[in-house]
């Protein structure tokens, strides 16, 4: 199993914006990470040689020292400027994070709770409202980095009974092939309806997820195992070797025999 080195942050401020026609400056450059979050409307950035449009529910990270150029016609946003506290054995880096730019958390339904609490801290006493806002960053930032390593396929969690026995089914079947339209049968649902609740709540279709798990399962017996391109194809569901270096050359961009040979020890 990898194991993932969740970074910590610690927050030196939030703010939130409702409804501005415009940013204050066009651009700034912060000696912090600074973590932008759209709640309506949109803008758009370039840092560095990355540029785009955020729109509602996106996430912007822009790391330190880097000019940081936006423009909007209305917004609602959440700032937050933190730095990430380093180790007694070793100082963080930039790189150490795995993504930066403009993100996005499946977790839909954590992550709207947790900018809602955003809102309500600022109403508490100011020393208690930080120390509130610290423990909330840290999980929004926990939950990126989690979704961003190799592991994100499996840390999606729902309330819904439903959904949660939809997730549990694509764990188990998914390096086999899956049928959705079994398991929409299953949960007494039409394969329609399955993707229409599924990609509401996780901001990922049901079969782009099974996908993910079974390149995982690939990605496991490519370094763990000796078995051939041939026998992995058969072991999770493929029709043969050329069907996998197909498959997952288009979902990790390199052919499973590269990947072997560049991620063994």
């Amino acid at each position: 199993m990898e194991f993932i080195r969740l970074l910590e942050p610690d927050l030196r401020y939030h703010v939130y914006v409702k409804d501005t026609p415009q940013f204050q400056k066009t651009h700034d450059t912060y000696d912090h990470w600074a973590l932008f979050v759209v709640e309506e409307g949109g803008f758009d950035y370039r840092m560095g040689s990355q540029s785009g449009r955020a729109v509602k529910d996106d996430i912007v990270l822009c790391p330190p020292d880097l000019t940081f150029y936006r423009q909007t016609d209305g917004l609602s946003f959440h700032l937050m400027g933190f730095q990430w506290i380093p180790p007694l054995e070793e100082p963080r880096h930039a790189a150490d994070f795995p993504a930066i730019g403009k993100l996005r958390l499946l977790n839909n339904k954590r992550f709207l709770s947790t900018l809602s609490q955003f809102r309500e801290a600022q109403y508490l006493q100011a020393r208690v409202g930080h120390t509130y806002k610290k423990h909330l960053l840290k999980d929004l930032l926990y939950l990126l980095q989690i979704e961003q390593s190799e592991q994100h396929a499996k840390s999606l969690f729902s309330e819904d009974p439903t959904l949660g026995r939809a997730l549990h089914l694509l764990q188990q079947q998914a390096e086999f092939g899956i049928s959705l339209k079994s398991i929409a049968v299953e949960l007494g649902l039409t394969q329609v309806q399955l993707t229409r609740l599924f990609t509401r709540e996780f901001r990922v279709t049901p079969g782009a997820y099974a996908a993910n798990l079974r390149m995982d399962k690939v990605k496991q017996l490519l370094l763990h195992s000796s078995l051939t391109l041939a026998q992995i194809a058969e072991h999770c569901g493929f029709t043969d070797e050329h069907h996998l270096s197909k498959s997952f050359k288009k979902l990790c961009g390199v052919n499973p025999s590269s990947y072997r040979k560049t991620h063994s020890v």
